[in-house]
């Protein structure tokens, strides 16, 4: 049963970020569409989720410095916060994790993956 929710959860994730990825277009974050930047840190998914240990895998990491480095402008990572935002309302992640990532990936991301959270009142 669990397994079937983790395959489940993993499916649905990429159908949103490829419906993203084709949505996105004109939004891009510098070099990077916010579907591809959500691909880049979709091993941080089961961690998010709380399906993992504490710990995020290195892809995840690796992933989200890479997405965290391309965004290097307000309005870009105004951008990049609309996108996650997007994706964190369909997705259930566990808000603890999501504070902790950014730390335990040493990534300099000033929001959380919040669906409340207002992108555009950010300081950057």
């Amino acid at each position: 049963m669990m397994m079937e929710r983790r395959v489940v959860g993993l499916l649905l994730s990429v159908m949103i970020l490829s419906l993203l990825d084709g949505t996105s277009k004109a939004s891009q974050i510098n070099d990077i569409t916010c579907g591809q930047a959500g691909k880049l840190t979709l091993p941080c998914l089961p961690f998010l989720q709380g399906i993992t240990t504490i710990q995020p895998s290195a892809s995840c990491c690796s992933g989200a410095k890479s997405v965290a480095q391309r965004a290097s402008s307000t309005q870009n990572r105004r951008a990049l916060c609309q996108c996650f935002k997007k994706i964190s309302q369909t997705i259930n992640i566990n808000p603890d994790r999501s504070k902790l990532l950014p730390k335990l990936c040493n990534v300099n991301l000033p929001f959380d993956l919040d669906p409340k959270i207002d992108c555009n009142s950010i300081p950057f």
